[in-house]
Parts: C-alpha cells; sequence; structure tokens
C-alpha cells in the first residue's frame, strides 16, 4: 500500500513492503560477483545504523541487486557510486533547475549522499510498478583479503 513519505525537501508515495518482498524474494547470487561488488557488499555491514535504518524504512535490503560502480582514490577509500529501485513515485523534489547531486537534491545520511530519480537504468522486468530509482555515493575501504584490481 503506497504511502506518502517526506524526507527534507523530497515528497514520495512508496511502497515498501511491495519493495521488501521484491527483496525478499532475489538471492545475493543474482548480483555480480565481481571483487568490487563483493567489498561494497561486505563493506554494507559496517553502515551506521542510520544508513541501515534509511534503507529497510525504504523496503530495500542492500545486500542484494543493485548496482554499484567503485572508483579507486588517492586515499585508502574506493568511491563506490550506484543505485536501488523501489516502488513509488516521486511527489515532489527540492529543486529541477539545480543538477540532480546537487546540495539541495542529495539527502546525507551519515557517509552516504542520496538521490532519487525517474530516470530508470537496468529495472528487473518483474521489479513491481510504479518505480523509482536511490542513488548513492559513499567513500568506503577495501576490506576484502585479495588486492582491488
Amino acid at each position: 500500500m503506497m504511502k506518502t513519505v517526506s524526507l527534507q525537501n523530497w515528497v514520495f508515495k512508496i511502497d515498501p513492503e511491495k519493495t521488501k518482498e521484491y527483496y525478499d524474494n532475489i538471492s545475493v547470487e543474482e548480483g555480480c560477483n565481481c571483487a568490487y561488488c563483493r567489498n561494497y557488499i561486505k563493506a554494507c555491514e559496517t553502515f551506521s545504523k542510520e544508513v541501515s535504518n534509511f534503507y529497510k524504512m525504504l523496503g530495500i535490503d542492500l545486500q542484494k541487486e543493485g548496482e554499484f560502480m567503485e572508483f579507486e582514490t588517492d586515499t585508502d577509500e574506493h568511491l563506490y557510486m550506484g543505485f536501488y529501485h523501489l516502488v513509488g513515485e516521486i511527489v515532489k523534489r527540492p529543486s529541477n533547475k539545480k543538477e540532480k547531486w546537487d546540495e539541495l537534491n542529495t539527502i546525507k545520511v551519515d557517509n552516504v549522499d542520496f538521490t532519487f530519480s525517474e530516470d530508470l537504468d537496468l529495472v528487473p522486468e518483474n521489479f513491481p510498478r510504479p518505480v523509482i530509482q536511490l542513488e548513492f555515493e559513499v567513500m568506503l575501504p577495501w576490506l576484502l583479503d585479495e588486492k582491488s584490481l
């Protein structure tokens, strides 16, 4: 059942139960198995309670199917960007005049920056509709024993 949620200057109609049901019915093995993605999944275990609760509130299982991209940096941390899908609609966004990643259009939860989009990529055929995309950007340590590529 869709419910209206306000997050900072965003307003959504979302169905976290339907989103959770989708994620509950897919396996971790359905995602990519490269070292970068496995490191991201492992690093998800280190996210703060606030970040974990943010995903949970939306119905997203952050260790399952999503799209993750990794960029090495000059530090010991790696920049990860990516997205997940959730059942819902954007009712009101902070600013149509600013860039997607402008401070006005992002929500910061601990060390993760989030934004939402109706421009969708790689939505699974069986994902319930309507769909919006939750995009994220975060710096994470390399946690795997193997070296990054």
